[in-house]
């Protein structure tokens, strides 16, 4: 899955090498950068140092100068406590002239990872940057200070790889549904629907914003496919792991409900009628206050398998 990265483009009018000069010499970067500037001349493979007001803000490494196109430097923020611990990203810059007075400028930053305040600022605040620097080379004026109308959108440290693992369980959450209604699976079909089911699992107890219902519907998803597959025991401890995780959480509702089926399906798949019955009755009685959720769930409740187990 590809990482995280901010990419902008923006078009200005000027020229190439007019441009080149406000991304380079300290007193044009100074206008638009939050009243930043580099510190000396940049130089290919050694380091540099932006300061501004509050001191210094950024550093890196010149990894390459390819006047009046391209630059790509590393970036590592100073000014934020969160984001002065973590390794360094890349910024690349590349100009292209789009005619006599219009060039298009590109900015991508990469290479983030781990916890990073350094995604969660630069996020908006590159788009200050270049508008900034547009207003600038465009009207000869500063754009000065902007009003910050986001006073909620606090900056936080992002867990990309939280993040990450959050789009891997959901995504390979579908593929297990995908095989679960694949008919007629064969024994490899049924290999690859367990399997599948573990790693939602994995992914899920790893993931951005998880909590403790993502557990329980992880172990629900796991008992039901070793039902399907034929493997009672274990679809019964992965049942019971889902009904321990609803009663840990105080979850109602749905999450209930299918807690209790998946422990009445797990004891019919085992030969404990007397136990799936009781379990299959608690499930029923299971109160759903949506009514579209609770159509939904007497559906699956009645669907088959349910191994001989006698209508109550």
């Amino acid at each position: 899955m590809a990482k995280p990265r901010h990419v902008h483009e923006i078009y200005i009018r000027t020229t190439p090498e007019r441009l080149w000069a406000a991304l380079t010499e300290p007193g044009e970067v100074r206008r638009y950068y939050f009243g930043c500037a580099f510190a000396g001349p940049l130089v290919v493979g050694e380091s540099y140092r932006m300061v501004g007001p509050g001191g210094p803000a950024i550093d890196g490494t010149v990894v390459e100068l390819a006047a009046p196109t391209r630059m790509v430097v590393t970036f590592h923020v100073l000014f934020d406590v969160n984001a002065a611990e973590e390794a360094p990203t890349k910024v690349t810059w590349g100009i292209t002239r789009m005619n006599d007075d219009i060039c298009r400028l590109s900015l991508v930053h990469e290479d983030f990872g781990g916890l990073s305040a350094t995604w969660a600022i630069t996020r908006t605040g590159w788009r200050v940057i270049l508008d900034g620097l547009k207003t600038w080379l465009e009207t000869g004026v500063e754009i000065g200070e902007i009003p910050d109308d986001r006073a909620d959108d606090t900056v936080a440290p992002v867990d990309l790889n939280a993040e990450e693992h959050r789009d891997r369980a959901i995504e390979i959450n579908n593929d297990t549904w995908r095989l679960i209604e694949t008919a007629d699976r064969s024994a490899d079909d049924d290999e690859a629907m367990i399997r599948s089911a573990y790693a939602a699992a994995y992914h899920w107890s790893h993931a951005a914003r998880r909590t403790i219902a993502n557990d329980a519907r992880a172990e629900w998803l796991l008992s039901r496919v070793h039902v399907l597959a034929g493997r009672p025991g274990t679809a019964l401890h992965h049942a019971r792991r889902c009904m321990a995780a609803v009663r840990a959480g105080g979850l109602d509702d749905f999450d209930l409900g299918y807690a209790h089926e998946a422990l009445a399906r797990a004891y019919a798949a085992s030969g404990r009628p007397d136990e799936a019955s009781v379990e299959r009755t608690a499930a029923a009685d299971v109160a759903i206050a949506d009514p579209e959720d609770r159509s939904i769930y007497e559906a699956d409740l009645a669907a088959g398998p349910w191994f001989g187990l006698p209508d109550d």
